[in-house]
């Protein structure tokens, strides 16, 4: 069996954990985490958890499954496991987003592959659909809705529920961290945002251009609102990219229930790219994310020459 590490045990982490310890064709060699000695309702052996990048690294595994929630640390132990030999998913957007295109150089410096699908639209192919609007022709701009948690609230606020019965409702249903600021303030959005325009243009507009309206009590949510997170390319080259909460009247957004997510692409010829899916919670992200360990397998398997 292939040996795998995990990094991070939190609502996507455990859920690929979930799924590896009773997948015969894996054998899991470590499990990156803050606190190895906090109890967890998975039946994964103790000594599998560690808090150093470096003793997860020294199991010598093939492939390393990143989920951490901290985009440095997840962005350090990407490139750490690139450097040491293994081929990498993330479905960590903060990490990847930093710089895509210098964890790409590396992968392929050290001829490894790293796959980031995850990152962004949880079961909806975000990614993949991007890369097919690009290689189709040029990309002029895109519009989505990237943040299952803000879209569910949303729904709860359009139907007459309080802010924070909303917030309550998020957190019970799996979407909501403890602390929801990244989600509310457009942060995770923006990110995303960032990924999608280094896939749609070659390169990512910074963190701080990208302007963001928050979710808060004050928020006026009818039931046509929805956070759209978008980018276009400028006649003079320049990315403008936005996370704004607006009145929707195209149907792909203002369809979407719950968490769902959803993406429109814009290509220079006239034609649009569209997909949708779930886009929080456990499991639509961890099927995404053993989605790109079934694609590292079968390219490990074509390279050794087995199909």
């Amino acid at each position: 069996p292939l040996k795998v590490a995990v990094a991070g045990c939190g609502v996507v982490g455990g859920g690929v954990l979930t799924r590896l310890l009773v997948d015969p064709r894996y054998q899991v060699v470590g499990v990156l985490v803050r606190d190895p000695s906090k109890p967890r309702d998975i039946d994964c052996p103790a000594d599998l958890f560690t808090d150093d990048r470096e003793v997860l690294l020294a199991r010598k595994p093939d492939i390393v499954l990143e989920a951490m929630s901290e985009g440095e640390a997840g962005h350090a132990l990407i490139r750490a496991a690139l450097e040491a030999g293994c081929d990498v998913a993330s479905a960590n957007k903060q990490a990847v987003s930093r710089d895509p295109s210098g964890l790409e150089a590396l992968a392929d410096a050290h001829g490894r592959r790293l796959y980031w699908s995850a990152s962004v639209g949880g079961g909806a192919p975000m990614i993949e659909t991007m890369r097919a609007a690009r290689q189709a022709g040029q990309v002029v701009a895109f519009e989505a809705v990237l943040n299952g948690t803000v879209n569910f609230m949303l729904e709860r606020l359009g139907d007459g529920a309080a802010f924070g019965e909303a917030l309550a409702d998020a957190r019970a249903a799996g979407f909501a961290e403890e602390d929801p600021s990244a989600d509310l303030e457009g942060l995770d959005a923006a990110a995303k945002v960032r990924l999608l325009s280094y896939e749609a243009f070659g390169r990512s507009p910074e963190l701080a251009a990208v302007s963001r309206d928050h979710l808060s009590d004050e928020t006026d949510a009818s039931p046509a609102v929805r956070q759209i997170g978008a980018c276009r390319r400028l006649e003079n080259g320049e990315l403008d990219a936005s996370v704004s909460l607006t009145d929707q009247d195209d149907a792909l957004f203002l369809e979407l229930r719950g968490e769902g997510n959803a993406l429109k692409v814009y290509g220079a010829d006239g034609r649009v790219w569209r997909c949708k899916g779930r886009g929080a919670g456990r499991w639509a992200t961890t099927e995404s994310l053993m989605a790109d360990l079934g694609e590292i397998v079968r390219a490990r398997r074509a390279e050794a020459g087995l199909t």
